[in-house]
């Protein structure tokens, strides 16, 4: 095991053994200590990156899950440095989900972009059965970030949403929220979108690959 690991280890174990205590506690000013405890020691503010890629299912079953597992690892090989070179912490990859926390939107929206771009150029040379298309969702917000390699919060739970239901292949889905963190603005014919779930709404704007947004 490597000392990244063991750190990461060692830091989970506390997340867990600060949770473990507050299930276990009914009364309310110890829930209230370690409710802080947690959010002072795991805290963060930042945008959270939740990707999927698109067409998986109908991919697998036409083409085979080997097949697919090879998209999932170049997709993959893709995502992680373009991440990383825009500021994100890659946090992991789950099947065909990749998930990461940047501290700025702005970081965040370009890292979606970036991949998406690489990855229409890598499909010119490719025959269609290997192309990849990614839809991402984004959103700002308190997280619990948990080491590198985990994430807990509303806007993890919205990212999700949006990255993996509403967003179609190439698309990036911000929430109106994110974007008001964000140098970037939305154009004026731009589809700004509401989703409810679970009786919340998630106010959002869908962008494209191919449009042109203004940055910092």
């Amino acid at each position: 095991m490597t000392g990244s690991n063991k750190g990461s280890s060692s830091v989970h174990d506390e997340f867990e053994e600060l949770i473990a205590a507050y299930s276990a506690t009914d009364d309310s000013d110890k829930q209230a200590a370690i409710r802080k405890a947690i959010w002072d020691r795991f805290g963060k503010t930042g945008a959270t990156f939740i990707s999927d890629m698109a067409n998986f299912s109908s991919t697998s079953r036409q083409l085979g899950i080997c097949h697919f597992l090879k998209l999932i690892h170049r997709a993959r090989q893709t995502v992680r440095p373009i991440v990383t070179a825009n500021r994100g912490m890659m946090l992991k990859c789950d099947a065909d989900n990749c998930y990461a926390f940047f501290e700025r939107t702005d970081d965040a929206i370009r890292a979606s972009m970036e991949i998406n771009s690489a990855l229409f150029e890598a499909n010119q040379q490719l025959a269609l059965e290997d192309h990849i298309y990614l839809a991402v969702g984004i959103d700002y917000g308190d997280v619990l970030l948990v080491g590198t390699d985990d994430f807990f919060g509303d806007p993890v739970n919205t990212a999700s949403k949006l990255g993996e239901d509403l967003a179609t292949k190439a698309e990036t889905l911000v929430t109106e929220r994110a974007l008001a963190r964000s140098s970037y603005k939305a154009h004026d014919n731009a589809e700004r979108m509401v989703a409810r779930v679970s009786d919340i709404e998630i106010n959002y704007v869908r962008f494209t690959m191919a449009e042109s947004v203004d940055g910092e």
